[in-house]
């Protein structure tokens, strides 16, 4: 089959614009709040972020502990 010219360009105008974006990966955490245990997820894999996230929640929390990572997907 013989593709004109018009056809061609826009097979490749199409292949070169589509970007393939990554999916998120949400990190979910168990976190001791006054001897409380709390799940909270993050998109960030970070701990302190995460302990931070506790501290906006609860902000008259005595005790917050960022205790392990349960689960990613």
């Amino acid at each position: 089959m013989i593709k004109t010219i018009k056809e061609l360009l826009i097979e490749w105008w199409v292949e070169n614009t589509t970007t393939r974006m990554p999916l998120p990966t949400i990190y979910t955490y168990e976190v001791n709040v006054d001897g409380k245990i709390i799940h909270i997820e993050s998109m960030s894999r970070s701990r302190m972020y995460v302990h931070y996230k506790a501290r906006r929640k609860y902000p008259t929390a005595k005790y917050i502990r960022v205790i392990n990572q349960t689960k990613t997907y």
